[in-house]
């Protein structure tokens, strides 16, 4: 034996011994090909041919024993992809809020919140599926009927000047607006530009006015908002790249006081409360941002809550939605932050999987069908629509 067959003969055992301790099957592949050529001693001449075959139906079979393993992978690895950069390791403490008062009329509240009660529209009790962020493909989801979070809308309606001389074009389009909202059942909370708040639909119904959006927090999947998530919906507009409320001081002191109320009631966490821009999509074209009310504009701080624009948009990663041009021009930046944390997530999650980010995409959005069908059956087929009076910022 010359020099060189004994080192060959001594780095083959050496080889074996470490690619056993490399668990990603993609990592041991590409040490076993570096210390290939000092491993493998050269066939003789005469037989490359049958030595080149050899190593080409060992290549095949060491392939498909990789594929199915990157598979298995790949399944662990985008299951995971839901969870947030950002956990609510220290939320806020929610005030007891609790019933002051209730007349035929109103009701009021310990945290000085009083709701208008006279036109409640009754529509079909909530009813939902849920799936864990752990094990999204696994099984049927758990059926629930309590609300779980808050979407915040804007009605997109027309504005006039909030001052004294149009007092009373204010007061005319704020009650055509009650009479529209009530009739399609469109939130279940309105406040009026003077800051009133009045009940619409009742907590324990769906109100059409979020569709089958997307969300998460760190424990569920939320396919539905208009049966899992409470609406509440701003008498303002919004424009594209908006950064700045354009709530009046009284909405937004309604809205804290009503948010209070109902986080505390329902055990709502602050995580759950986001904007319809956040959670709106097309299921159609796979993309987000179908409607874009409250895309950057929001007031988090003013309403007690953290800023939710700087969670990773679930629909991104965890049912691989996409988005354009319309959408980036009218998110803004704080509603973009969620973007990118969202595709760096996706980023992540493919080359840990050892797929393209387009591969894993494809994946997701299978998901979403798969879930979303299961979904559909429970509502029995509906499309689940969105509430008329946001339709008008759909852009």
């Amino acid at each position: 034996m010359d020099g060189r067959q004994a080192t060959r003969a001594c780095a083959k055992p050496w080889a074996e011994w470490c690619a056993n301790r490399i668990a990603d099957p993609v990592a041991r592949l590409k040490f076993l090909q570096g210390v290939t050529p000092l491993a493998v001693p050269p066939a003789h001449p005469r037989r490359n041919w049958r030595f080149g075959m050899a190593a080409v139906l060992l290549l095949a079979v060491l392939g498909s024993c990789l594929l199915i393993r990157a598979s298995a992978r790949v399944k662990t690895v985008i299951a995971a992809t839901p969870r947030t950069t950002i956990r609510e390791t220290h939320p806020p403490p929610v005030a007891k809020v609790w019933l002051v008062d209730k007349s035929a009329d109103s009701e009021t509240y310990s945290n000085g919140l009083r709701i208008d009660t006279r036109f409640e529209a009754p529509n079909h009790p909530r009813s939902y599926l849920v799936f864990p962020v752990d094990r999204p493909d696994d099984g049927a989801g758990v059926r629930r009927d309590r609300p779980a979070g808050i979407v915040f809308h804007t009605t997109e309606s027309r504005q006039v000047p909030f001052e004294a001389s149009a007092n009373g074009e204010l007061k005319q389009i704020g009650e055509s607006l009650i009479d529209f909202v009530r009739r399609k059942h469109a939130y279940h909370f309105l406040i009026d530009r003077f800051g009133r708040v009045y009940r619409i639909v009742p907590e324990s119904d769906a109100a059409d006015h979020a569709g089958y959006s997307v969300w998460s927090d760190d424990t569920w999947l939320y396919l539905n908002l208009n049966e899992s998530f409470l609406g509440i919906s701003f008498e303002a507009q919004t424009e594209p790249g908006q950064e700045q409320s354009t709530a009046s001081p009284a909405q937004i002191r309604s809205a804290a006081m009503l948010t209070e109320m109902l986080r505390d009631r329902y055990g709502i966490s602050a995580a759950n409360c986001v904007t319809h821009a956040q959670v709106s999509v097309n299921p159609d074209n796979m993309r987000v941002g179908f409607h874009t009310d409250w895309a950057s504009s929001f007031p988090f701080a003013q309403l007690g809550l953290p800023d939710n624009y700087a969670r990773p948009l679930p629909a991104l990663t965890a049912f691989g939605f996409e988005y354009d041009a319309t959408f980036l021009r009218w998110a803004g930046t704080r509603l973009y932050a969620g973007v990118e944390l969202a595709e760096e997530q996706l980023a992540g999650a493919a080359a840990a999987s050892g797929l393209s980010p387009p591969a894993l995409r494809k994946m997701l959005q299978k998901r979403y069908r798969d879930r979303l069908a299961e979904v559909r059956r429970l509502s029995g087929g509906g499309d689940a629509p969105e509430g008329p009076a946001a339709r008008e910022s759909a852009r």
